[in-house]
């Protein structure tokens, strides 16, 4: 009977092996993130077509959009969220009574969606929210006439999420997906504008 003679591999052998696994890897890496990313803004969209129709049910009983519920002049950015009082700014509307009006105290919303591009995963959950200005409430406590503008060309409101690039807000800069899947611009939505629409700010 011969015997079989028993051979590991060389060292050459291994360094092909992971040489072949490392550009495997390199391939499917990036394919593997673009495929979340593009995950995460099916699910952005999703959770604002969902916001979108809360927002409707409460101007059908209410006759107007709810409002971002701060009243700091000084402060007043575009963007603020719908419920909840933000660190940044500790000024809340003196008419709030701290409650969400779309989850309180009717379930316009059975909870409030958190937008998955939010950078901030710290501090209370409002700062995760997908952010909302309503243009009316804009112009009666702010007052700046660019706002009439925007009104002009979103509609009453606009909602939307940082996107990929998870920096925000950028208003004016829809998230466009030819231009990289991470790259600047957030998903927004108007009712005259429908959602990623370039609006060029008027300032």
């Amino acid at each position: 009977m011969t015997s079989v003679e028993k051979r590991g591999f060389t060292l050459i052998e291994l360094l092909i092996v992971v040489a072949i696994i490392s550009i495997l890897a390199a391939l499917a890496v990036p394919n593997f993130l673009a495929a979340r990313t593009r995950s995460q803004v099916s699910r952005a969209r999703a959770d604002m077509r969902t916001i979108v129709t809360a927002l409707e049910s409460y101007r059908v009983d209410n006759m107007d959009y709810p409002t971002y519920h701060y009243a700091d002049v000084d402060q007043a950015a575009l963007e603020f969220h719908i419920g909840g009082r933000v660190p940044a700014f500790n000024v809340p509307d003196p008419d709030w009574d701290g409650r969400n009006p779309l989850t309180t105290p009717i379930a316009y919303l059975t909870s409030f969606p958190q937008d998955p591009f939010a950078r901030l995963r710290e501090g209370p959950p409002e700062v995760r929210q997908y952010l909302y200005v309503n243009w009316r409430y804009a112009i009666e406590r702010v007052g700046r006439p660019q706002f009439v503008l925007m009104r002009q060309a979103y509609g009453d409101f606009r909602l939307h999420s940082r996107g990929p690039n998870q920096y925000g807000p950028e208003p004016g800069v829809p998230y466009d997906p030819t231009n990289g899947t991470i790259s600047d611009g957030d998903i927004t939505y108007g009712p005259n504008t429908g959602f990623d629409k370039f609006v060029p700010l008027p300032f």
